[in-house]
């Protein structure tokens, strides 16, 4: 991988964690995400105008990663309706990198190292291991965790389809921008079948979902650069990393304790994105 991919991989992990652990300081976390996402997709509208829009074939593409994408929202949905966040997350996490190099290799003939492959294992090693952490003296529904892996897979699809449409197009803002807008559209749509006042919401937090919405959209132009100038399989385990820099903010900024056991997931991690810049 070269340095320029792997360096947008670990940026594209800083932003989404940054903005991810902002949402969590608001009064209301789960529609500030929200919020953040459709904003994501209002800001794009413009430049998109000026851009242009993708060909048919990147277009095709994206319409197979919308399907997955709406796919994995409800698998998360139902996922969290029996498993606790801490658990359900980093199942999710751990399993999209893993599939997303094996079904890479079966169907698009995605080449790994060595060094690739024992540096996603470690990544994802590290994310199961934040469940275990969370889990320990708890019950967790075995069917909630079948969904967690569900999701995983759903969401490496996903991962999969973006990738493939963003090379097929060979231009990352006019793929990325679209895609922020069907997102944006799809997650309102959604939320509005919940009965949740979308407009409202908007007009609450608006001026934190300008902020966050312009660093998740950042976030995600640097992922597509890394996905068209490396291999599919380790950029997405260099994207899961977003987990373990989430731990240093909550440690640093959130105060929140973290255990041992987090120390050592993050450790592999660490060791997993060393290996991939060297693969």
């Amino acid at each position: 991988m070269t340095l320029l991919a792997f360096l947008a991989g670990l940026a594209s992990a800083i932003l989404h964690a940054g903005w991810n652990a902002a949402t969590r300081q608001q009064p209301e976390p789960g529609n500030a995400f929200a919020s953040v996402v459709i904003m994501a997709g209002v800001i794009s509208v413009p430049p998109l105008l000026v851009w242009g829009f993708p060909n048919a074939q990147a277009l095709a593409w994206m319409g197979v990663g919308a399907a997955f994408n709406v796919l994995t929202m409800r698998l998360i949905m139902a996922t969290y309706r029996r498993t606790p966040f801490a658990i359900g997350y980093p199942m999710i996490r751990g399993t999209s990198p893993l599939a997303v190099a094996i079904i890479g290799f079966l169907l698009f003939h995605e080449e790994l190292s060595a060094l690739g492959i024992m540096g996603i294992a470690a990544i994802s090693t590290g994310v199961f291991l934040l469940a275990l952490s969370s889990r320990i003296g708890g019950h967790v529904d075995p069917r909630g965790l079948v969904l967690a892996v569900c999701a995983g897979l759903s969401n490496a699809c996903f991962v999969l389809a973006d990738a493939r449409g963003v090379r097929a197009s060979g231009d990352i803002l006019q793929y990325g921008f679209l895609v922020s807008i069907v997102n944006a559209i799809l997650l309102g749509l959604l939320l509005s079948v919940e009965k949740v006042d979308v407009v409202g919401m908007m007009r609450k937090s608006w001026r934190f979902a300008l902020a966050a919405g312009a660093a998740s959209t950042f976030s995600y132009f640097f992922i597509l650069y890394a996905f068209t100038h490396g291999p599919i399989g380790p950029v997405a385990a260099l994207r899961e990393t977003s987990v373990f820099f989430g731990i240093l903010l909550a440690a640093t900024v959130l105060r929140e304790p973290v255990g041992l056991l987090r120390w050592i997931a993050a450790g592999m991690a660490v060791g997993g994105t060393a290996m991939i810049r060297l693969s």
